[in-house]
């Protein structure tokens, strides 16, 4: 009788351990909820082998650009919770839709440039931070746990776990593609030293869909998907990217300011869903679609006061009125002209140097008169490279005045 009986002990034993396991993650999932995180789901802490090597591939060959930052140890850190976190045993990845429609343009008339949704309201580092910081302070106070949480700037790679815990798949474009979401979503992981069931991945793929990799403006996805390279994404560029934008991608960025949402935008799965947590919508159209003089004209002190609380500060103001500079000269009138040779005296020399080929671009697209401008201006200039940039843009106008 008893060696019959120890294994059905044991099989008692095992359903209850596993009903308690069970339990405890439907209370740390409804943690998570209650501090406004609508989507979540349990990865095992373990090391991501896969993420890892794909990384040290894109370290190897370049295409982390200017991120010094993301360096080789950094990838190890990124694809190892136990460096995040002592002990890990599970890492709960929460999610916020940020599917937000776009405002209304302003009919003023005025060139405006074009900001990446998730990017139109609060800070989202500001609205994950704040809720994270509620639910590890219950998993601590109320399960006993220790637990440390990070956004998408922590070392940790969030996409990975987010796919391994069942909240998407990673698509072609490298972001992660949430049912019923598709790319909207924006990730925070909290890496905690409970032992969670893990959710299982999902089984689906993007097929043969290669809509985001023909959206690109830049062709900055490798043309079977799966890699980007950061040297070439406009939202890299606009953000990441400090100095000088290469002449090359200057006309692709069009008017968008701050990030790009084109292969975001192309991805079906999702694309019929507009949802948007309520600190991540657009507080006004000028969120959305900014004045783009209004970035070349402000100074430190008025930026700072017009974006402090938003993701815009992360490109500074330097970079905010360079970027300006390029959609002015992509998609400004002649009347911004006068914008334009303002900012040939701006304080930073990248800012002159794209306002120059701003104003060249703007003559040949619209025949607006700039050599005087730019003529004023070469003499003046000491910088070799906004020399340069005024030459090249003289020749450009210079061009435009022989065939116009």
């Amino acid at each position: 009788m008893r060696k019959n009986s120890a294994p059905a002990q044991g099989s008692a034993d095992c359903q209850n351990g596993a009903a308690m396991n069970g339990e405890l993650k439907r209370r740390v999932l409804a943690i998570c909820r209650e501090a406004g995180f609508p989507l979540a789901g349990v990865a095992r802490a373990a090391p991501a082998g896969g993420a890892r090597a794909a990384a040290q591939r894109a370290l190897a060959e370049g295409l982390f650009g200017a991120m010094r930052w993301m360096d080789a140890d950094w990838v190890e850190r990124a694809t190892d919770p136990g460096r995040f976190l002592a002990g890990a045993r599970s890492l709960v990845v929460v999610a916020l839709p940020a599917h937000a429609p776009d405002p209304p343009r302003p009919a003023d008339g005025r060139a405006r440039g074009l900001v990446a949704r998730y990017a139109r309201g609060r800070d989202y580092h500001r609205v994950f931070e704040g809720r994270l910081r509620k639910a590890v302070r219950r998993l601590r106070e109320e399960l006993g746990a220790e637990a440390r949480a990070t956004v998408d700037y922590g070392p940790l790679l969030e996409r990975p776990y987010a796919a391994a815990a069942g909240l998407g798949w990673l698509g072609k474009s490298t972001m992660l593609l949430a049912p019923g979401f598709g790319p909207w979503v924006l990730l925070g992981v909290i890496a905690t030293t409970l032992e969670m069931e893990p959710d299982p991945p999902l089984r689906k793929s993007c097929g043969s869909c290669r809509r985001c990799i023909v959206a690109c403006p830049t062709q900055a996805i490798a043309a079977d998907g799966g890699v980007v390279d950061a040297r070439r994404c406009i939202s890299y560029l606009t953000i990441e990217h400090r100095g000088v934008v290469p002449r090359d991608l200057r006309a692709a960025m069009g008017a968008r300011v701050f990030g790009c949402d084109d292969c975001l935008d192309a991805c079906p799965v999702g694309a019929s869903r507009w949802e948007a947590d309520p600190e991540l919508q657009a507080a006004s159209a000028e969120r959305a679609w900014p004045e783009l003089r209004a970035f070349v004209e402000m100074d430190q002190a008025e930026f700072e006061a017009a974006y402090r609380g938003t993701a815009l500060m992360r490109a500074k103001r330097e970079g905010m009125a360079r970027n300006a500079c390029i959609a002015l000269g992509n998609v400004g009138s002649a009347e911004e002209a006068p914008v334009l040779a303002r900012a040939l005296e701006d304080g930073s020399a990248v800012v002159r140097g794209h306002a120059a080929w701003a104003l060249g671009r703007l003559a040949a697209r619209t025949g607006a008169d700039v050599q005087e401008l730019l003529t004023g201006r070469l003499t003046a200039e000491d910088d070799p490279w906004v020399r340069e940039e005024i030459a090249l843009a003289l020749e450009e106008a210079d061009a435009r005045t022989r065939t116009g």
